[in-house]
């Protein structure tokens, strides 16, 4: 196993930039997951750390060493792809096999006939049996190694592919994407697994997905990647708690984060025309922008911060979604509520709704975070 470290990695096609100066450090033994929308140069991204694309500029190094020029079969990585790559015509057992039989035989002991009786291939063809099946007991698809992929299902695939890579004992694990044929119950149950996994082995995996649950569920760090840089890299409850960028808070939390205009008057923050009894610098912007998540929000019937009607819901059963339409305002926010307040929350009914000031996140008008508004904002206004 081993650390991986991208430097200043740009990537051009043509005149179209799709990586620009992307830096990450991924320390050994860490799960990271790069996630983004589609197009943001994830995938780019880990084929050139596998070595599958020449990055225009910059640099990749594994455990230390310079692999930029490096072709992608020294790189000793594993890379797990969403179609799954299975040779329809092997063996379970024939398919997780074939990175060990490419590197430990020669051209002629992997012939059918021949290969038998050269020197030394009875014991190699011993070595990759055990491996093959201790990865197959790892895997828990033991029982499935003398049937064709044609006769598994999705997860049965994605094992089968995943045990091709583990049995390499590469210095690291890259996943492109790896769950996304699988129908929403193999996906819970699978990414669990790749977790308990990476758990097991202590080993390095990078991991592309545009699913943030995925990201969010599995990873020690996640990178939110967007028009091909990455805005943040942090543990997935600093992505969702403390966002950088708007971009990343309207990315990263299912429902999508409220955004509110607010706009600054003298020393005030007034959403609506209404105070928010928050004392800002002067310098600031005067127009910002604040987030707040669904679940800050609270149904209140004194003195409320926003009125609304309940324009739609989602009865989810443990908890409820409803968007809210502010009154005179072409705005709608999502407020998460409990089971018991879903009597309160009728198509067409008028709500009062607040929240608490330290819980809501301010940027600017150009989308980055203003924690020094932040810091004094959660301060009542003080009578001079």
């Amino acid at each position: 196993m081993a650390d991986l470290s991208i430097t200043s990695i740009t990537k051009r096609f043509a005149d179209t930039p799709v990586l620009k100066g992307v830096t990450l450090e991924v320390p050994d033994g860490e799960f990271v997951s790069l996630v983004g929308p589609s197009g943001c140069g994830k995938s780019t991204l880990l084929r050139i750390i596998a070595g599958l694309e020449a990055p225009t500029s910059g640099c990749v190094a594994i455990g230390g060493e310079d692999v930029t020029d490096i072709r992608a079969a020294d790189r000793n990585l594993s890379m797990v792809f969403q179609s799954y790559a299975l040779y329809p015509h092997l063996t379970v057992a024939e398919n997780i096999a074939v990175p060990l039989r490419m590197r430990e035989m020669s051209g002629l002991q992997r012939l059918p006939f021949l290969g038998r009786v050269m020197p030394g291939t009875r014991d190699q063809r011993l070595h990759i049996s055990q491996a093959v099946h201790q990865a197959a007991e790892m895997l828990e698809i033991a029982m499935l190694l003398d049937r064709k992929p044609g006769q598994l299902s999705g997860g049965q695939r994605q094992r089968v592919a995943l045990g091709r890579a583990l049995v390499r004992e590469p210095a690291a694990f890259l996943l492109d994407e790896p769950l996304s044929n699988l129908d929403a119950k193999l996906r819970v149950q699978t990414r669990a697994e790749i977790a308990e996994l990476h758990r097991r082995l202590g080993a390095t995996f990078i991991y592309v997905t545009h699913d943030q649950v995925e990201a969010m569920t599995m990873s020690d760090r996640i990178a939110v990647m967007m028009d091909g840089e990455i805005l943040q890299c942090a543990a997935p409850e600093i992505v969702y708690e403390d966002p950088n960028d708007i971009r990343v808070a309207e990315f990263i939390g299912s429902p999508k984060i409220n955004i509110l205009p607010v706009e600054r008057v003298g020393a005030e923050l007034q959403l609506f025309g209404r105070s928010l009894d928050w004392r800002v610098p002067n310098e600031g912007p005067q127009i910002m922008q604040i987030g707040v998540r669904p679940e800050a929000l609270r149904l209140t019937q004194t003195e409320p911060m926003l009125t609304g009607t309940v324009a739609h819901f989602e009865n989810l059963g443990s908890e409820v979604f409803a968007q809210i339409a502010l009154d005179q305002h072409a705005v709608r926010v999502t407020l998460r509520a409990t089971p018991a307040e879903r009597q309160m929350l009728g198509l067409g009914t008028q709500v009062g709704l607040r929240f608490d000031p330290a819980a809501a996140l301010v940027f600017g008008s150009d989308g980055k975070r203003l924690r020094k508004v932040e810091a004094s904002a959660h301060m009542i206004s003080e009578v001079a």
